[in-house]
């Protein structure tokens, strides 16, 4: 049986759980859906000096150790853009430096950490192995999307409010920047984790403001 080879267009974007919608889009597709100009300028200034960012020297030590492993953290109002500009950055990345990258939300990678965690002989191996692969790629692309972050269920034990403090340090001590979007405001970032989580934001990430009424409200 002769098979045809995959397109390279939708091979480059296969794993990399970026939403369908949303894989190949370009900054400059953003740019006509409207975005925020200021948002739009640090993102475009973000993927230009990303290769800088994140290069080393030839002992394997960041050339520039004060922005080595920075992201992103995209703040706003529901509707305002946010995921659309974060995942154009990914597949900027992506398309331009061949880096690897990973779109997750947030509520579905802590879903995954219980199913882990909870996972027994009922759990059929193939799943477990789709969840696996997950995890891992959330934990350890050069890249990674946390979408939505704030909408995650809590519970008593605080454990999504661990896992997601936990993994944002383990990327940046790894160097590996992490992209965030978010509803939350900073007072409601401190309040919803920890004070000590949102001041390790502004270390680990430079900081855009989404201001203005849904772009959504706009279509119809």
């Amino acid at each position: 049986m002769i098979t045809s080879p995959m397109d390279p267009e939708r091979a480059r974007w296969i794993g990399t759980g970026i939403p369908p919608r949303l894989r190949g889009i370009t900054l400059s597709d953003v740019e006509e859906m409207g975005a925020q100009p200021d948002a739009l300028a640090k993102a475009r200034f973000y993927v230009d000096g990303y290769r800088a960012q994140q290069s080393k020297n030839w002992r394997g030590l960041p050339v520039n150790p004060n922005i080595y492993g920075l992201g992103l953290l995209f703040a706003g109002q529901p509707g305002t853009g946010k995921t659309t500009l974060a995942a154009a950055i990914l597949s900027e990345l992506r398309r331009r430096y061949g880096t690897t990258v990973y779109y997750s939300r947030v509520s579905d990678h802590i879903d995954r950490e219980r199913r882990l965690i909870r996972a027994d002989q009922s759990v059929a191996a193939e799943e477990l192995s789709r969840i696996q692969y997950a995890v891992e790629r959330v934990q350890w692309a050069d890249v990674v999307l946390l979408d939505d972050a704030g909408h995650e269920h809590s519970t008593g034990s605080k454990f999504a409010e661990d896992v997601l403090e936990q993994l944002l340090r383990q990327r940046y001590d790894e160097g590996r920047p992490t992209l965030i979007t978010t509803n939350l405001s900073g007072d409601d970032w401190a309040a919803r984790y920890s004070k000590a989580l949102r001041s390790f934001m502004d270390q680990c990430t430079r900081r855009s403001i989404f201001v203005g009424e849904s772009l959504r409200k706009a279509d119809r």
